[in-house]
């Protein structure tokens, strides 16, 4: 029987990015904009499962390790297509002899990208197919446990930015505090007026979109370092331009941080 006081199915909720997830592939294929979509659906429902945690915390770890694993799968051609983005993006406001580095590393990631192997989208509909199934098998929630779900949520992305907020912290942890704060901004447009406490979605977003670019030059700055013939004979001028808007980035990420999280937000 429902609960009088639940207003929010997470079972129907998690189904449906799920089903969403699949539309994306089946339609779209191993497209950049298909695969992105894809992900996106699967870390909307990896959050809502997070929330699931308090109540069925084995089927949630089952589904959060079941979805890792199909992303995974996609991880390659998002990474290309992310970091092409990103140089090319760069490129357009460095200065000249960083902008031909840069603009070479676009170009080299295109290639590699068109060059990578297909993904095995048999597989990841195959994943996704007993993705749903776990997601049908979730049981129901009272209002008091999505509740206890979101504040869950909500301390954990608290704690990750007191570890990772500072600039500096390392890659782990500014990857883990990455990944909370888009718990929260997921779990908490969802949930809607359920979310137990002030939403602040537009702080959020604008949190997690400075620390993805932020993480995206952070890989590219790697991938110079790694293969500086990437940029042809302007390594060192792109890997300077990269770094210097990495930590321009990490201080706006800084000040949106406090204003997100004021008054335990």
């Amino acid at each position: 029987m429902r609960s009088p006081g639940s207003t929010f199915d997470l079972r129907a909720a998690l189904s449906e990015e799920v089903r969403g997830a699949l539309a994306e592939v089946e339609n779209g294929g191993n497209g950049p904009e298909a695969v992105h979509a894809c992900r996106v659906r699967l870390k909307r429902a990896r959050s809502l499962a997070r929330v699931g945690h308090t109540f069925a915390p084995g089927l949630s770890a089952v589904f959060n390790d079941s979805a890792r694993g199909i992303m995974r799968a996609l991880a390659e051609a998002r990474n290309f297509a992310a970091l092409e983005k990103t140089s090319r993006s760069l490129a357009k406001r460095s200065k000249r002899r960083a902008a031909q580095g840069l603009k070479a590393v676009s170009h080299a990631l295109e290639a590699a990208r068109e060059a990578a192997a297909p993904i095995d989208l048999e597989a990841v509909n195959a994943g996704l197919r007993d993705l749903l199934a776990l997601a049908q098998v979730w049981p129901e929630a009272s209002a008091r446990q999505v509740k206890r779900g979101a504040r869950r949520i909500v301390r954990r992305a608290r704690k990750a930015w007191r570890q990772a907020g500072e600039h500096g912290a390392p890659a782990d942890r500014r990857h883990a505090w990455r990944q909370r704060e888009k718990d929260r901004l997921y779990a908490a447009s969802l949930l809607d007026e359920v979310w137990p406490t002030r939403r602040r979605c537009g702080a959020n977003a604008r949190l997690v979109s400075l620390l993805g670019r932020e993480h995206d030059l952070a890989l590219l700055g790697r991938e110079l370092e790694a293969s500086p013939a990437l940029a042809r004979n302007a390594a060192e001028a792109a890997l300077k331009a990269v770094k210097a808007e990495r930590k321009q980035l990490t201080k706006r990420a800084r000040r949106v941080a406090e204003r997100l999280h004021a008054g335990r937000a």
